[in-house]
């Protein structure tokens, strides 16, 4: 069954659930079996159906982020856009100053973003480790 916070389907299965049994089907029983391209076409699958269900869980947190920043630096900004892509334009014309506040929204917006993308990217541990002992 699905928790409140998660998309449901109208079977009462969570996207997250449904996400998760295709994945399990690629590299359980397709993968195995597939050689060559297709069992390269069939990893990159499971890598994507991966990416959809951490941005489901981690994507909340990433826009709750952007939210904040956007109200802490560019209020009333409703440009278009997303907001990282308002507060871009507005570094890039120096509209907002490059301080070390800033720079903390950066880091943790790419560590959520790392974790999302590639959470076993090797550099995003050693950030992650480096970022979170400045603070």
């Amino acid at each position: 069954m699905s928790q409140d916070s998660e998309q449901t389907t109208g079977s009462d299965v969570s996207a997250s659930e449904l996400l998760g049994a295709v994945k399990g089907f690629l590299m359980g029983s397709a993968l195995p079996a597939l050689s060559g391209r297709d069992q390269f076409n069939a990893r990159v699958a499971a890598n994507v159906l991966g990416i959809i269900e951490r941005e489901q869980q981690l994507g909340p947190e990433l826009a709750a982020l952007d939210a904040a920043a956007a109200q802490q630096w560019r209020p009333g900004d409703s440009g278009p856009g997303t907001a990282p892509q308002r507060l871009s334009r507005a570094l890039a014309a120096r509209e907002i100053d490059a301080d070390s506040h800033f720079f903390e929204y950066l880091k943790q917006r790419q560590l959520l973003v790392a974790a999302i993308n590639n959470p076993r990217y090797a550099s995003r541990k050693v950030a992650e480790e480096k970022w979170r002992s400045e603070s």
